[in-house]
């Protein structure tokens, strides 16, 4: 499904004067479409969607602006901008309430819960979940596509949303040939679904950017899942180095079983040999650094896996090592480069340790 808003303005629209107006390089016009009663634009932000963004004038004074709710979270914050932007940019001024100010982050997290309840819900009766406004035309979800993953109905929707958000930022979902495949049965009335619900078992924290707390859970099913997962990859199943690190992660946090950390050592490791550059090598800088079971904390580890890892979190410890001489030898002008780096990256971390190294002076 999507959501639209809608703007009443009598200016016809010219889309390269639009994209201008909005002075945002990213943004990128993907094709254009004229019917006899309307007229649609699809765009989208290069680097940051995983869907499109449209924009439909029935060519008598009234604009619908969609996006699919799926989106990536950045098109989904960016959206009532483009909202708000395109109304002024067509009447002058907003003659309406910012939605800027209305679609804040509650409206968000709403959008991505009810769409996932609606693809589990879909799932439970039909084959595949089409998205509505899709980067790869005609792309679908299915069971089959979130296996590998270690996904299934029971898991909840920040790893459903987030695995699909994968898959289509790597264009890896499935896409039918034409309609005719679609084969989707007509429905004359309301079906009632009981929809799989996640029990948590487990839960990992972690932090964004900004220093915000997240959680990760994991049911039973999901524990199973991957378990299951791991077994068929020591026989020589190939799997997402992302999924690997999940199964690090099990192991590490203790989640449905004992705390291992030579197991977790094991898929960290291997999750970077497949890929994960960003969580697996950061997972086991962190394994390292903390200690886990009976692995003890090692600190020189801790800076080698770091160093593997992409991580503007990782590139914070770095800097944290150099200066601690974590490895026997303290480099200060090293440091300030790396906490920098993160800094850059937006890592709040850094950004506190550098205003501090500044208010010292």
């Amino acid at each position: 499904m999507n959501t639209a808003l809608l703007i009443h303005a009598e200016q016809a629209l010219d889309f390269d004067d639009f994209l201008s107006y909005m002075e945002i390089p990213t943004l990128v016009l993907d094709f254009m479409s004229e019917l006899p009663d309307s007229f649609y634009w699809y765009f989208h932000q290069e680097g940051i969607s995983t869907t499109l963004f449209s924009i439909r004038s029935n060519l008598q004074g009234t604009y619908e602006v969609s996006i699919d709710n799926l989106a990536s979270y950045e098109d989904l914050k960016f959206f009532p901008y483009l909202v708000d932007s395109l109304a002024k940019f067509l009447n002058g001024t907003l003659d309406i309430n910012n939605i800027y100010e209305e679609l804040d982050e509650d409206w968000i997290e709403e959008t991505i819960a009810d769409e996932v309840a609606y693809l589990k819900a879909t799932l439970t009766i039909l084959p595949k979940y089409f998205l509505a406004q899709p980067m790869d035309d005609l792309a679908y979800v299915s069971l089959d596509t979130l296996a590998p993953l270690g996904v299934n109905l029971h898991s909840s929707t920040p790893r459903i949303y987030g695995y699909v958000q994968y898959l289509m930022r790597h264009h890896a979902l499935p896409c039918l040939k034409d309609w005719d495949e679609m084969d989707v049965p007509d429905v004359d009335e309301e079906i009632e679904v009981d929809i799989p619900q996640h029990v948590a078992i487990g839960r990992v924290k972690s932090w964004q950017l900004d220093g915000s707390e997240t959680y990760e859970t994991y049911s039973q099913e999901d524990v199973n899942h991957l378990l299951s997962l791991a077994s068929e990859y020591k026989q020589g199943k190939s799997l997402h180095g992302v999924v690997l690190n999940d199964i690090g992660t099990l192991h590490q946090e203790g989640i449905g079983m004992q705390t291992n950390g030579e197991e977790a050592i094991y898929w960290f490791t291997e999750a970077y040999k497949k890929g994960d550059n960003f969580y697996a090598p950061t997972n086991l800088g962190d394994l390292y650094r903390k200690g886990c079971g009976n692995v003890k904390p090692c600190l020189k580890k801790a800076f080698e896996a770091y160093q593997l890892s992409i991580d503007p979190y990782a590139h914070y410890r770095i800097g944290q090592a150099y200066e601690e001489g974590w490895t026997g030898i303290q480099d200060i002008k090293l440091a300030m480069k790396w906490y920098r780096q993160a800094a850059e990256e937006g890592h709040h971390l850094a950004i506190k340790r550098l205003s501090h190294a500044s208010g010292s002076k």
